[in-house]
């Protein structure tokens, strides 16, 4: 697939070959649309995965595999050194400025950030395996560290990959590798596994999703090596790779710190309660990604369109569409939480029956309470990773997630499964809350649910445009 073909792939298509483009609001949503139904199966599909995994082992090997994705997604969070949204940030900065030669220099030196972090983490993922007072109760340690290490290589670039074909506005050939066709892959294999009653170890499970991912991205990763490697490009320039360092780094920490929280929460759940625990509170955190369902699906068109907007001084622009999303996003998540009321148990039933206790049906609420309140905050990070705010972003994130952490290990302690619920959603009330009111006070934009009432940005004091805080 060519960067032309893969452009001609966005759902409402761009000026040129990969330019970021400003799309009207109609356009817009229909790309939005289509994104959101790729994630809404995407979720899906994932939920079914997790069951289908669930269903070919016990309840220890379970527990294990929990905890064994939990740590490799979330070192392939910080893996990729935020190069997933660095191609986002400046691909369509120099394309919507007919600098495609920049923005084919950028691509290439973000492939090469990306690689040697995630080859980096990988080797010591493999490390830890050998370190014996490391899950020395554990006697798989050294085969699951192994099998974690393919399995965050592949994660990280998958989610790489799919962040440069998304900067692009190729959103369908950005999104179908991992959120469709991995997690099908997946499922299909595994349950012709619980057809067969052939039993997987938490070893054998990590393994096959890990080479399944890796045979998903593919076709991905030859298309975007060659496109680059063929186009023009020509060197940076100093002024543009002291942007590309300072940002990263802004971009590296807020786009890690978030998802990681989740990955943490299961494994000082396994450290503090054990592995059935583990495995119960993975289940209830991965359900409660269907209540960023909408506004996760939005974002994959609206991120390059911040950037392009804000960048040529139409913040009016980035304030409705951000509101709107707000909206949307709010909305839906609502519907979810209900369904978490009330079918809570039924949910949490289909993984394992021991899963639908009381404790565990009120986390599941808990966890939709602290997400859909993120939802009526709309698009709050990719709007600050994508204007120049990713430090004061990092701040934020860096000390309300680090005291959050720590509350979330004491009352997980002391109140179990709610405890950890309780404490995972404040710290996502607060932080949320938080990076709205650094946004309306230093670009005048409000990405909630009350902007909507704004209409158009109000001036702001201060605008950072190349990642100062």
């Amino acid at each position: 697939m060519s960067e032309n073909q893969a452009d001609r792939d966005a759902v409402a298509g761009s000026a040129s070959p990969g330019a970021g483009m400003r799309m009207p609001i109609v356009a817009l949503a229909k790309s939005g649309a289509v994104a959101g139904i790729i994630k809404l199966a995407s979720a899906g599909l994932s939920f079914l995965m997790f069951v289908a995994v669930a269903m070919v082992m016990d309840g220890r090997q379970f527990g294990l595999y929990s905890a064994t994705y939990a740590g490799a997604s979330l070192v392939s969070f910080f893996a990729s050194v935020g190069q997933q949204s660095t191609v986002l940030r400046f691909w369509p900065q120099y394309a919507g400025l007919g600098d495609l030669n920049s923005a084919h220099g950028m691509m290439a030196r973000a492939i090469l950030v990306a690689l040697a972090g995630l080859i980096g983490s990988s080797l010591l993922i493999l490390l830890v395996g050998f370190l014996p007072f490391i899950g020395k109760g554990t006697p798989e340690r050294f085969s699951l560290c192994l099998a974690a290490a393919v399995l965050s290589f592949s994660l990280g670039w998958s989610e790489f990959t799919s962040g440069a074909f998304r900067a692009k506005n190729a959103l369908i050939s950005g999104l179908l590798p991992r959120d469709i066709i991995w997690r099908a892959a997946t499922i299909g294999i595994l349950f012709v596994c619980h057809s067969m009653r052939v039993e997987m170890s938490a070893v054998e499970a990590t393994w096959l999703t890990a080479l399944l991912l890796v045979l998903s991205v593919v076709p991905q990763t030859v298309a975007l090596v060659r496109d680059t490697a063929r186009a023009e490009r020509g060197p940076l320039s100093e002024g543009q790779k002291q942007e590309f360092r300072t940002v990263t780094l802004g971009l590296w920490g807020v786009t890690s710190l978030p998802p990681a929280l989740g990955q943490v929460s299961t494994l000082l759940v396994a450290m503090i309660l054990g592995p059935e625990a583990a495995g119960a509170i993975f289940v209830a955190d991965r359900t409660t990604r269907f209540v960023a369902l909408a506004l996760n699906g939005i974002n994959q068109a609206l991120a390059p369109q911040i950037s392009s907007a804000f960048y040529s001084g139409d913040r009016a622009h980035v304030q409705r569409i951000t509101s709107l999303a707000a909206l949307g996003s709010f909305a839906i998540a609502l519907c979810v939480l209900a369904a978490f009321w009330i079918l809570g148990g039924f949910i949490l039933s289909m993984f394992n029956p021991a899963y639908a206790t009381p404790a565990m049906r009120a986390t599941l609420v808990i966890f939709g309470i602290g997400a859909t309140f993120g939802m009526a905050c709309g698009p709050i990070e990719v709007l600050l990773q994508l204007t120049g705010l990713q430090h004061a972003l990092f701040k934020v994130l860096v000390i309300v997630n680090a005291l959050g952490l720590g509350a979330t290990a004491v009352t997980t302690y002391f109140f179990g499964p709610i405890g950890a619920a309780v404490s995972i959603a404040g710290t996502v009330i607060a932080w949320t809350a938080i990076a709205v009111s650094i946004a309306k006070r230093r670009i005048g934009i409000d990405p909630s649910i009350f902007g909507f009432a704004m209409g158009r940005a109000a001036p702001a004091p201060r605008v950072a445009l190349k990642g100062r805080m």
